[in-house]
Formats: structure tokens, C-alpha cells, sequence
């Protein structure tokens, strides 16, 4: 049998709940069923996409394949638990630069509000010879099969040094068009490069201002960024000239953290 209750019982029940709603800033719909609204910003210290190349293929709901111009071999997979990106461009056109690797499926930089940490280990694979090869990440807020083609960026890449064993860090800017470099390591006084390895990085970063922190040690700082966008895609990327052989490199624990 259905039992009718009073009007005055069933006002003091909502009541109780629309107090809860209110205390608690959310819907009393998701307080009843259990559930948490979801924030509209990142909370601080939250870690919104990270991959560590677990499985035995690239994560397609992830990553999106990118390269542009003529390869002889373009290579974009994951290999013994990393992010695996290796070109050869024997017999390529001379006239282009190859460029290809991976980028997020969706902007997973959001730059609106705290600052970003970039985490990523970077192994240069002991080049003979590293010549005219670079590797590193982008952000870019364009889809596009080579971020260094887009209006707006921020790259942070290790570039090969003559005769090929040795490399530098490289930071740059792209607004309106124009690519600014903001840190060479002396470059071009400086030529001779350094020895690389597997790196550690992080890239701590706002809309201003940029920290680099290479295997735990400050490596370089620019606060002057001016960056003119706040969502970007995240781009791992390896660029060659032509009519160079099968050269390697690897990528692995990539994170994107809501703050410092």
C-alpha cells in the first residue's frame, strides 16, 4: 500500500538537501547518487595525461602519428617499453627536411592557470653520428603533421653537432610566424656540443616564463615567454636532412602535471 506523506515532511527533505548542495558547491543530484562533479580547471599537483609505453603498441587514443616530406624509412612505434622514433632518409630529396613523431590526441596543456611540468626521459642512443638530426617536444596549439611548420609554438630539442657525437639543447619560440631562438648553449661561438645520453627532463611552464631541469640541475630559465596561447597538444618529434641512415632515438615516462 502507498503511503501518502505529509507535505511538511517532504518540504524538511529537500530542504536537507538543497543545504548540502549549497555547503558542498555542487548538484544535489550528485550528492544523492554518490557521484563528484568534475572540476573546471586541473587541481593543482594533478597529473592529466602520462604515458610510460607499457604496452607492446603505440597508444592510439593518445597519440597521433605525424611526419611530413620523403622518408625511406619512418619508423613510430613502442619497442621494449618505449616510445621508439628512428628515420632514414638515404636517398630522399635533398631539398626537405624530414620531420615525424607522435602528438596528443587532445590538448593536454593548459597553461590558463598554474603553471605545467613537462616530465620525459630522452635517450639520444649514442649517435655515431647525429648530424643534422634533432629530437625533442613541442607545444603547439595547431594540429599539424609538422608543428615547426605552425603559426605559434614552444620547442625544447637536443640537436645534433658536427662531426656527429655530440649534441646541444635547444630552446625557441614561434609567434606571429617567427621563430625566436631563446637558449643554444652558446651557439654558434660555442660549436663543439656536449655528450648526451638518456636525459631526464622536466619543463616547468607558464604563458611568462620557462624552467628547463635536465637529470635534476637547472640547464636553463627565459622569463620573457609571452606566449600567446594557453591549450596546446604536446609534440614528440625527430627531424633529419637527407640521405642519412636508419638513426634512433627513444622517449619514455612522459607526464603532464598541473603544477610544479
Amino acid at each position: 500500500m502507498t503511503r501518502n506523506l505529509p507535505i511538511a515532511s517532504l518540504l524538511a527533505g529537500l530542504s536537507a538537501v538543497v543545504a548540502v548542495s549549497c555547503r558542498s558547491g555542487r548538484p544535489a543530484q550528485a550528492q544523492m547518487d554518490g557521484a563528484v562533479a568534475p572540476s573546471a580547471q586541473p587541481t593543482a599537483g594533478a597529473t592529466p595525461f602520462s604515458d610510460d609505453f607499457s604496452g607492446d603498441k603505440l597508444d592510439t587514443d593518445r597519440w597521433v602519428h605525424t611526419a611530413k616530406n620523403d622518408f625511406a624509412e619512418d619508423i613510430v612505434d613502442v619497442q621494449d617499453g618505449r616510445l621508439r622514433l628512428a628515420a632514414s632518409t638515404l636517398g630522399t630529396d635533398d631539398t626537405t627536411v624530414k620531420y615525424h613523431g607522435v602528438r596528443t590526441k587532445e590538448k593536454v596543456i593548459d597553461l590558463s592557470g598554474d603553471p605545467v611540468t613537462i616530465a620525459l626521459d630522452l635517450d639520444w642512443n649514442n649517435q655515431p653520428n647525429g648530424c643534422y638530426m634533432s629530437a625533442g617536444v613541442y607545444l603547439c596549439p595547431e594540429q599539424t603533421d609538422d608543428p615547426d611548420d605552425a603559426d605559434q609554438y614552444l620547442c625544447c630539442q637536443y640537436i645534433g653537432v658536427p662531426p656527429g657525437q655530440k649534441a646541444r639543447f635547444a630552446l625557441s619560440r614561434k609567434r606571429g610566424g617567427y621563430d625566436e631562438p631563446l637558449f643554444a648553449e652558446g651557439w654558434p661561438e660555442k660549436k663543439e656540443g656536449r655528450a648526451i645520453g638518456l636525459e631526464h627532463l622536466r619543463l616547468i611552464v607558464d604563458q611568462g616564463s620557462i624552467v628547463v631541469v635536465e637529470n635534476d640541475a637547472e640547464l636553463c630559465e627565459h622569463h620573457d615567454l609571452g606566449l600567446e596561447f594557453d591549450k596546446a597538444y604536446l609534440y614528440i618529434q625527430q627531424s633529419s636532412h637527407s640521405n642519412y641512415p636508419l638513426r634512433t632515438v627513444f622517449f619514455d615516462n612522459v607526464a603532464v602535471q598541473q603544477g610544479r
